[in-house]
């Protein structure tokens, strides 16, 4: 089995064939906020650039690692298709995202959308490659289609009698502390129980509110040096003006891009007292 790039134009077509008017002028104001986001860059580019002490051969190596980890991507193969009747769809940042957590060994991750769990395993299976790390998630249990969240997924919805997650080996679940609920209500608390994140990732409500939302809650709490992520990018402006407002660049990570990632400055405080 090998991790394959997927990129879902069929999901573009249906999306744009059915667009409102709310929704073409939408996409007008957010494609002028993001007419200038960097170009993407393949996993090992951005590894590179995001830790620059890495090399291109260790970089490659890392993805290689998880690519051949038979035991736990047939695993997961088996549970999807047990599940949902199909293989497991892979996303191209999740070797960026295993590569991450790899190379910067973190103490503490925090993960917002979880659904299935696929990039909840992948970070625990590079945890516990570490041997060290806590997987801190939350996640609104999509019982039914979020909009703006899980709409644009091959299933809006998780598999009947399921919870967020479901997807992650017994084996991993060691270091993984899941919390169910809205993230507007559980991060703020979350955050200030930890006050010291190593790497965030925002992937649930990808509103411009929301996203905005959890970029500011979070940033005050990453480390100097530590990651800020956030899929979809481009499904909104918030990233790109988040980053603009920070004064910092971001990596915009992948083959097709769309992945964000930025690094936080040394000079910018690492917690919130």
């Amino acid at each position: 089995m090998r991790l394959l790039d997927y990129y879902d134009l069929s999901d573009g077509f249906r999306r744009l064939r059915s667009a409102s008017f709310a929704d073409v002028k939408r996409w007008v104001v957010t494609l002028s906020a993001l007419s200038f986001a960097p170009p993407p860059i393949e996993t090992t580019g951005a590894i590179c650039q995001v830790f620059p002490g890495t090399t291109w051969a260790h970089a490659k190596a890392l993805q290689y690692e998880l690519a051949t980890d038979q035991g736990l991507l047939s695993t997961l193969d088996t549970a999807m298709r047990r599940q949902r009747g199909r293989p497991v769809r892979w996303q191209d940042w999740h070797p960026f995202l295993y590569a991450a957590v790899r190379v910067s060994r973190p103490n503490v991750v925090f993960e917002t959308g979880v659904f299935d769990g696929l990039s909840s395993a992948v970070i625990l299976r590079a945890m516990e490659r570490n041997a060290v790390g806590e997987l801190i998630s939350i996640d609104l249990p999509a019982e039914e289609t979020i909009v703006n969240a899980t709409d644009r997924m091959l299933e809006g919805a998780l598999p009947p009698g399921c919870s967020p997650g479901w997807i992650v080996p017994d084996c991993l679940r060691a270091r993984y502390r899941l919390h169910l609920g809205d993230s507007k209500h559980l991060l703020p608390d979350a955050l200030e129980r930890y006050k010291r994140v190593n790497i965030f990732l925002h992937d649930s409500l990808h509103t411009y509110q929301h996203q905005l939302f959890e970029y500011h809650a979070a940033w005050p709490y990453v480390v100097p040096r530590g990651l800020l992520l956030s899929d979809d990018i481009f499904w909104t402006a918030a990233f790109h003006r988040f980053c603009k407002r920070q004064g910092v660049k971001y990596v915009n990570a992948g083959r097709f891009g769309g992945f964000g990632v930025v690094t936080k400055p040394d000079n910018c405080i690492a917690s919130v007292a």
